[in-house]
């Protein structure tokens, strides 16, 4: 029989973990390169950074410890959605942390609004850029939603209001200020023509098709609320950590964007970095490979050549290991990664599409199909990412402290 200090144990615990998934880059393991803890009654939430916690992140982590080392625990027992509450109220202290005049409150409130509406049977979405100045009226009035409803829901249109949602401008993104990002981009590609009428000081909210609110400033992402989960973001540090976890800086800030919009896809999908080429050997479909050295230069049979044969050369240039703005070809990209099996590139090329990765032995019981080819991949030398069909992504990595490391993953959607 559970006792109350056990149950209490266990729901601290509980929260904690909850806290730490809110940063993406935040993770638990058994080391890594910095450590730090979050009070939550007589627990402490262990969690590890791949660096210095940025000033931002300092003062954020300082809001979430003042409210959590007192919190009284014993509502939680009694209401579990509560920690969904707890964790939006904290997304909100973030997103204050960056605009302390916005109203927050009255935006979220806005857009749970939207959300639950419909407009001949199709979801309501918006595009919403929040700037300095004053405007009129109040869009959040309900006389008016019949009408806004259908406006600023294209990748192109947005409603510009001030930091209380009073009306600014009804505007239209024209096709020549949309251009090419010349080093790497913090946002995803779909929210890209909004980004380039963005001013420095503007921030925006987008809520999707499929429900999602994604909040964003000039820097990049600053947090998205999907499925009802809460994530906030510093879009560098978050960067970083993911070039941590693949061990090479380029190969991370280029996967940024890609994964973001594998995410928001709702695409399932299983990126392996192998840049030692320790994987060839472990592909049980030899058709999928693109690299000679793995395939011993067998002759492609001219009846039936598999796809991956027939578009090699349209592909042949992309190199997610390269320097910022060098993936010209992310739309590729992106969609061989949807292609059933793993998509294994190096820095310079694609290795293999559609590759199936043997199971190692040590791979253990696992929660699926790819999750267990990813951790294969892990295991046999890879570096591996999957994004689930609900747009969940999740890296399996090596975490370090000096000569200590130890097997480690972030969840960073």
């Amino acid at each position: 029989m559970s006792t109350p200090g056990t149950i209490a144990g266990g729901l601290e615990a509980e929260i904690g973990r909850e806290i730490i998934r809110l940063v993406p880059h935040w993770y638990e393991a058994e080391c890594g390169p910095e450590e730090y803890s979050i009070p939550i009654g007589e627990h402490r939430a262990r969690f590890f950074n791949h660096c210095r916690l940025t000033p931002h992140l300092q003062a954020f982590l300082a809001k979430v410890s003042a409210r959590t080392r007192e919190m009284p625990l014993r509502y939680f027992t009694e209401m579990p959605g509560l920690i969904d509450v707890l964790l939006e109220s904290f997304a909100m202290e973030w997103l204050r942390l960056h605009s302390a005049a916005t109203n927050w409150t009255k935006v979220i409130g806005y857009f749970d609004g939207i959300a639950s509406r419909t407009y001949e049977n199709t979801p309501v979405t918006l595009n919403l850029i929040i700037r300095p100045g004053s405007g009129i009226g109040d869009i959040t009035q309900p006389y008016l939603q019949k009408f806004l409803d259908r406006l600023a829901s294209s990748p192109f249109s947005y409603l510009a209001v001030d930091a209380e949602l009073r009306l600014m401008d009804y505007g239209e993104v024209d096709w020549n200020v949309v251009r090419t990002s010349p080093s790497y981009k913090f946002h995803p590609e779909f929210l890209h023509p909004i980004y380039c009428v963005m001013e420095e000081q503007d921030l925006s909210a987008h809520l999707t098709s499929l429900g999602s609110l994604v909040l964003m400033n000039k820097a990049g992402l600053l947090a998205a609320r999907r499925k009802g989960k809460w994530r906030v973001y510093d879009v560098r540090t978050f960067k970083n950590s993911l070039s941590y976890c693949l061990g090479n800086y380029h190969v991370g800030a280029n996967l940024f964007e890609v994964l973001f919009d594998l995410s928001f896809r709702r695409q399932g999908a299983l990126l392996v970095y192998d840049p030692e080429h320790r994987l060839g050997e472990h592909l049980l479909n030899r058709e999928s490979i693109l690299l000679d050295e793995w395939n011993g230069h067998e002759e492609v049979s001219p009846v039936q050549p598999p796809g991956q044969s027939l578009i090699r050369r349209s592909i042949e240039d992309i190199g997610i290991g390269r320097k910022a703005g060098s993936l010209k070809r992310k739309r590729r990209l992106i969609e061989m990664a949807c292609v059933d099996g793993a998509l294994v590139f190096d820095d310079h090329r694609i290795l293999a599409v559609g590759a199936i990765i043997k199971s190692h032995p040590n791979v253990g019981n696992q929660l699926g199909a790819r999750m267990t080819a990813a951790r294969s991949a892990y295991l046999w030398g890879g570096r591996p990412i999957t994004v689930s069909s609900d747009g969940d992504v999740t890296v399996i990595f090596t975490s370090r402290d000096g000569q200590r490391q130890c097997e480690a993953t972030m969840h960073f959607l």
